[in-house]
């Protein structure tokens, strides 16, 4: 054989002799966790230190009382003119958006019109903003029905007013 492919016998010996030191570095390591493994024990045992959490709240809640004090107004309910009104019942407004934008209104009033859906726009001053609000009606009960079903079936958010 040639001198580059033969192997050196130091090559060998170096090899081993680091495995071994590997082997004993790990075996060292292992008996000291195993010690102080069981000095940690013994300390446990010997001290009767109870690991386990404690819940004490079932006795403690019980003795915690929240006094509440009595704020009710003494005053008469004033009566609300809006619900005095008794509404007629079968008319309705229904309200299918409040948009800032003439042009989200339109967007709604148009797909509001591929569904068959008459709609009509209307503006309305609010603090001093203006809101153009998509309405349709008033309608009867049937016609609010159908209209109702068919803004559900098609993810719309809308409300409807009773109107005298």
């Amino acid at each position: 054989m040639t001198e580059a492919k033969k192997s050196s016998p130091w090559v060998w010996i170096s090899l081993a002799l680091i495995i071994g030191l590997f082997v004993s570095f790990i075996l060292f390591l292992d008996q000291n966790i195993v010690k102080s493994g069981r000095q940690e024990s013994s300390a446990t045992q010997s001290t009767g230190i109870n690991t386990k959490p404690v819940f004490d709240f079932y006795t403690v809640l019980p003795q915690r009382k929240v006094e509440i004090q009595d704020t009710a107004d003494k005053q008469a309910d004033i009566p609300n003119a809006s619900n005095s009104k008794k509404p007629v019942a079968g008319r309705y407004i229904i309200q299918a958006g409040s948009f800032q934008r003439m042009q989200d209104a339109d967007r709604r009033k148009a797909e509001l019109a591929l569904l068959g859906l008459e709609a009509s726009i209307k503006s309305a001053e609010v603090k001093g903003e203006t809101y153009y609000r998509v309405e349709m009606g008033p309608v009867s009960d049937s016609e609010y029905s159908k209209i109702q079903r068919n803004l559900i079936s098609n993810d719309l958010d809308f409300f409807a007013k009773s109107i005298p």
